[in-house]
């Protein structure tokens, strides 16, 4: 998502790219912050500075400087801004162990009701909504028993899924057969069947913002029975994640599930969410009862500059933990290098070395219990649930009160019909521990 797209807004982008002083980089990513919720330590700072330099050559600003009153007066300028932050990049069928239980959880939903719900934001070129209703079409169900609102705050991104053209890249996990069944070839590319593209609405949207979510509130009519949110919280700042998360709690029906992206499945708080399947959870009873989904939007710290916050150490820890953070149990924790490269790694959807790279680090120290967890979680994405049960295993072992892992071990139970094993690993997980 750091990489960025040429808007035709700016032909003529400036010939130098002058000095920006730290004053003003350091307001001009608390715009992005504000607005977009990004987290400028994240998508970079070079990513903001060649925006600003896109959007003082549209607006004809004489210095970046001159700009900073632009992003607030001009929606066309901030607009610009944003699209040359973003990138909207992914491709049909991604992780398609992830579109089997999404196939089989909305299946199973039809048997009981006549139309399904689903929410895909942010939803890039439209290859996502595009895999999820071509699963259900190709499953016997037809257009008037489901229905998909796709959002992305990018309206370049939003203009090209309504065009239903997809490039080449798309159809990287994509059959020939399939590709020929559902899309036709032309000249700028291939065109998606009418009937796939009847099912989705297409929005231009920005999340964070309270009118989106009375929205799509209304859209749902009672609720989403799907959303899926992948690879956008993990570039939030730590307040934009947070209210998000209750956003879309808000958004879901009581038993709806939401699927997010490999790196993401820790940022979830797991006092609240539960795993149902690959990179797929639902809120837990007691938080659908709890303040959590009803609560206000979290107000972040406007007046500190992302510049001068440090980088949260660990993002790709189970979140809300009931160990300390100040580690006084004496629990080796991974560096968080290695988990931003691992982060790096599942985001970009290479599974395989990201894989590698946590048992590279864990033959060094095997006790890292946080790290054991991500690894678990990753062959889980794999769809290697025996490997992940292992290592869950290994990790309550070793910190009995890790809430993610054991309430991981619930689920993999459930899968192979163990339901004894599944209760005491939940019953555990709400009394802090195997061991307490």
């Amino acid at each position: 998502m750091t990489t960025n797209y040429y808007s035709s807004s700016a032909q003529h982008p400036p010939e130098q790219t002058p000095t920006i002083n730290a004053n003003t980089i350091s307001r001009l990513a608390e715009i992005v912050s504000r607005t977009i919720g990004f987290d400028p330590e994240r998508i970079g700072l070079n990513s903001i500075i060649r925006a600003a330099h896109e959007a003082q050559a549209y607006s004809k600003v004489s210095t970046i400087e001159a700009l900073e009153n632009q992003l607030i007066d001009d929606p066309k300028c901030r607009q610009l801004f944003t699209e040359s932050i973003v990138v909207p990049e992914s491709w049909l069928f991604r992780e398609p162990k992830v579109f089997q239980h999404i196939n089989t959880l909305l299946c199973q939903r039809l048997q009981k009701q006549s139309e399904v719900m689903m929410l895909s934001a942010p939803c890039a070129n439209g290859e996502e909504a595009c895999s999820i209703a071509l699963s259900l079409l190709e499953s016997g169900h037809s257009q008037n028993q489901f229905h998909i609102i796709a959002t992305d705050i990018s309206r370049h991104a939003v203009k090209q899924a309504r065009s239903g053209l997809f490039s080449e890249n798309a159809f990287r996990t994509i059959d020939e057969t399939r590709k020929k069944k559902w899309f036709s070839s032309m000249p700028k590319g291939w065109q998606v069947a009418p009937e796939i593209q009847e099912t989705i609405e297409f929005l231009d949207r920005n999340l964070l913002d309270p009118s989106t979510a009375n929205e799509l509130t209304q859209k749902a009519r009672g609720g989403f029975d799907l959303i899926c949110c992948r690879n956008l919280l993990v570039y939030f700042t730590k307040p934009a994640r947070k209210t998000l998360i209750q956003t879309l709690a808000r958004l879901l029906k009581p038993d709806g599930e939401l699927v997010v992206g490999a790196a993401e499945t820790v940022i979830l708080p797991t006092c609240d969410w539960e795993p149902t399947g690959p990179l797929t959870f639902r809120l837990r009873k007691q938080a659908i009862e709890s303040p959590l989904v009803q609560q206000e939007s979290i107000q972040g710290n406007t007046h500190k500059s992302p510049i001068q916050t440090q980088v949260e150490s660990s993002q790709f820890r189970h979140a809300n933990s009931t160990i300390s953070s100040d580690n006084t149990t004496g629990i080796p924790t991974a560096s968080p290098e290695i988990f931003r490269e691992v982060e790096a790694l599942a985001n970009a959807g290479d599974i395989e070395n990201a894989i590698r790279l946590c048992q590279e680090s864990l033959q060094i120290n095997g006790a890292q219990t946080d790290l054991l967890y991500t690894l678990a979680i990753l062959h889980q994405t794999a769809g290697d649930f025996e490997t992940s049960e292992k290592l869950l295993e290994k990790a309550v072992y070793l910190e009995p009160r890790h809430e993610g892992a054991l309430l991981s071990l619930a689920l993999i139970a459930k899968r192979r019909g163990d339901t004894t094993a599944e209760r005491r690993y939940r019953r555990s997980a709400s009394f802090g521990g195997l061991h307490s």
